[in-house]
């Protein structure tokens, strides 16, 4: 937790000074920096949907959905809007049937086919 949130207090300060350094200095690479460092993210988030979605439709990369998407799946754990939210995200395009299921021995959740 720690860790965490060191992380995001340089996250933070980092896009300060690029803002800084666009208002008054009028660099253009710190333009696409910021672009970059909050785009990016943005871009991983919203990302998930459309993964699950295919994989389910394709069952291509089904195994490698927990570990790429780790620190989002981390929030389903959690039973408040966040969980639901992400939950209904990664079903609302997917094939009848297809669900994150937390099995309580494994390492995380499991992007499975549990029927119609």
């Amino acid at each position: 937790m720690t860790t965490l949130s060191i992380l995001t207090v340089a996250f933070a300060a980092l896009c300060v000074w690029l803002i800084v350094r666009i208002v008054n200095r009028r660099k253009r690479w710190a333009k696409w920096m910021l672009v970059g460092a909050v785009g990016l993210p943005v871009l991983y988030v919203a990302s998930f949907g459309p993964a699950c979605w295919f994989s389910s439709r394709t069952h291509i990369g089904i195994f490698n959905l927990p570990t790429v998407y780790r620190p989002i799946l981390a929030t389903l754990s959690d039973r408040g809007s966040v969980g639901k939210v992400v939950r209904w995200y990664a079903e609302a395009g997917a094939q009848a049937g297809w669900q994150w299921v937390d099995i309580s021995d494994s390492a995380g959740p499991y992007w499975v086919w549990l029927g119609p």
